[in-house]
């Protein structure tokens, strides 16, 4: 709400004044709605997978493993797809750094029909591994660098953006000292052609209670990680929404995280991407597809199912799932509230309580009830 007042307005007191305003509003709203939600969605399992499929069908997610043994230090993976205007950039700010790491740089070339290719190609450094595929999309594109990495350690840099720094020389000190699974930088995010850096910087710290480590950024970049995390896990194919595995997977596998205050990583804001378009595409419904595949991953690997995982599945089949589908049609996004309800209840602990605010309680009883309305408008408020 703030960041759509300030937009609009270009003044951060008054955007947030407003904002805070207008929260306070919707919550006295809600508290007086939330007294009319009584109905139960009346939708059977079989009618919304039904529908569902209808809709957007489940994809294949499953892929498989080819893991190598280690020979160097560290691999990073740079899915390349018509990387053309910002490829040569990306590669640059690996191999101009100063470091003793000995890494290599996987760059998959996931099907480009511009000079990607060339590019990579023209561009001569011994540490550069050139991998040309049919596309397969993001995931495909990382899980084959994956597949092809000698690395001990892995880190993934998406084609327009960029390293920052020497930040390879500091991160791989931050492994060897503390001996983490996970290394975290901070970073700045930038849009093309403006003077607009937005910074988002930590504290130094390590993490080791996997509640803390789960506060961490959702997203796979800026960030190094132990490559035997990644020895039964590969992203879910052929869908959006695929770096879920982080945070329903990867973080809950961590044992220790070290967090720095150092930035490491430049991320270009993509106007165009699918962060933009996704509310207006039937592959919305990816997010729900994409938690059925890492809650499978998840027991594949022996996590447990526990209140952890339960709060986090409930928190992404609330009000993340509600604002990425609520421009389907109601009956779409009804039976995908039924489903979470149905996937809620198989893996919800015995006993289990839900913490929090009321309208935290609501969601919960939301979906031991099927209470659509209550779900739908709660979800909206959050």
């Amino acid at each position: 709400m703030y960041n759509t007042f300030y937009r609009k307005l270009k003044n951060v007191k008054l955007a947030k004044a407003i904002s805070n305003i207008s929260y306070c509003m919707l919550l006295a709203y809600y508290y007086m709605a939330r007294l009319f939600c009584k109905s139960k969605s009346s939708m059977t399992i079989d009618e919304a997978y039904k529908l569902m499929d209808s809709c957007s069908k489940r994809p294949d997610m499953k892929t498989t493993y080819t893991n190598k043994e280690c020979s160097k230090d560290l691999s990073i993976i740079v899915p390349a797809y018509n990387a053309e205007k910002t490829i040569r950039e990306c590669i640059n700010s690996v191999i101009n750094q100063q470091t003793s790491v000995d890494y290599e740089l996987i760059i998959v070339n996931d099907g480009s029909s511009d000079k990607t290719k060339e590019i990579v190609t023209g561009i001569k450094s011994e540490k550069i591994v050139l991998i040309n595929q049919e596309n397969k999309g993001f995931s495909g594109a990382r899980n084959t660098g994956i597949d092809a990495s000698v690395g001990k350690y892995i880190m993934f840099l998406d084609s327009d953006d960029m390293l920052v720094g020497n930040c390879i020389e500091g991160m791989m000190g931050k492994i060897r000292e503390f001996g983490a699974d996970i290394v975290q930088g901070s970073y700045y995010s930038f849009l093309e052609n403006t003077n607009t850096f937005n910074y988002s910087k930590f504290q130094d710290t390590t993490v080791t209670s996997t509640e803390n480590i789960l506060k961490a950024p959702g997203f796979p970049w800026a960030k190094i990680y132990k490559r035997e995390m990644f020895n039964q896990l590969r992203f879910p194919l052929n869908v959006w929404f695929e770096d879920t595995i982080v945070c329903m997977v990867l973080y809950r596998m961590c044992k220790k995280m070290v967090v720095t205050s150092d930035v490491v990583y430049a991320y270009r804001l993509n106007p165009n991407g699918i962060t933009a378009k996704a509310r207006h595409s039937n592959k919305c419904i990816d997010h729900y597809w994409v938690m059925e595949q890492v809650l499978e991953d998840a027991r594949d690997i022996g996590l447990q199912n526990d209140e952890i995982q339960y709060d986090l599945v409930k928190g992404h089949m609330s009000t993340l799932l509600y604002r990425r589908i609520s421009l389907m049609s109601d009956e779409v996004i009804e039976c995908t509230f039924n489903l979470a309800c149905q996937m809620l209840e198989n893996i919800r602990p015995e006993h289990y309580k839900a913490k929090g605010r009321t309208i935290d309680k609501d969601i919960e009883r939301a979906f031991e009830t099927r209470n659509y309305k209550l779900w739908k408008l709660a979800s909206f408020i959050v």
